[in-house]
């Protein structure tokens, strides 16, 4: 018999690396039906109170994710009720919050991101090639089961082993975390994973901290980098050719 292959693996950024946004009117939504939800529970809360809820929760994720660090989907859902009315948690069932978390949450399902058109096509020659693959994805208000929805809903979800998302297991890139989880799930060595993505600090110094080779997206982060990407794409198309040329590296 020949000999096993030692195990390779490509993970996936999300956003601006497998799909991008083009859809207007989620954050509306969003505010729309949390206010409905918290009237329907008995507790009047102003429309721009939310907005402005949500935007300052948002923010603070944002700060949370550059120092590695994210809260769980229910924690950041009581941050954001919290800060549109600090009395409001103690007067809701768990079945009213539940109601408020889902108007926060599913909107991203109406209003949602766009895939890149070559996603697929890319996703499916890397499987071809017999490497596994992941997604490993910081992620804001809205839930790991609403983003595999999502994804599944998209055509992508089949091609992606493993799911790693930040508000599911309470850590961020660069944060080592995201990425030594998920290539434990995966059974791959550090050395033997290449990761995708178009943020110098979260994706690329993530990455190569933790031993892993990695392929930056350019265009969308202009900052000097920490550490220097190993390949260097315009785009999700040429990445079938870099994951050859690593192979043979």
């Amino acid at each position: 018999m020949p000999p096993e292959q030692t195990p390779r693996a490509v993970t996936f950024d999300l956003w601006l690396t497998l799909m991008f946004e083009e859809s207007t009117g989620r954050g509306e939504l969003r505010v729309r039906e949390g206010v409905k939800a918290l009237s329907e529970a008995g507790i009047m809360v102003e429309a721009q109170t939310l907005t402005d809820a949500i935007r300052a929760v948002g923010r603070e994720t944002s700060v949370d994710h550059d120092r590695g660090f994210d809260r769980p989907f229910v924690e950041r859902m009581e941050q954001i009720l919290d800060a549109a009315d600090p009395a409001a948690r103690a007067s809701l069932t768990d079945a009213q919050f539940e109601a408020f978390s889902r108007a926060i949450d599913e909107p991203f399902l109406v209003h949602s991101p766009s895939i890149y058109p070559v996603a697929a096509d890319v996703l499916r020659s890397i499987r071809a090639r017999g490497i596994r693959t992941a997604l490993i994805s910081n992620v804001g208000s809205t839930s790991p089961d609403v983003y595999r929805r999502f994804l599944d809903r998209e055509g992508i979800g089949q091609y992606l082993e493993v799911l790693t998302f930040s508000n599911e297991i309470a850590s961020a890139k660069p944060g080592s975390k995201m990425y030594t989880h998920t290539l434990e799930r995966l059974g791959v060595m550090p050395g033997n994973a290449l990761h995708v993505g178009d943020n110098l600090h979260a994706d690329i110094g993530g990455a190569k901290d933790v031993g892993m080779s990695a392929v930056w997206i350019a265009g969308y982060d202009e900052r000097e980098p920490r550490v220097q990407p190993d390949y260097t794409i315009s785009g999700l198309s040429e990445l079938p050719d870099v994951v050859d040329r690593w192979l043979l590296a």
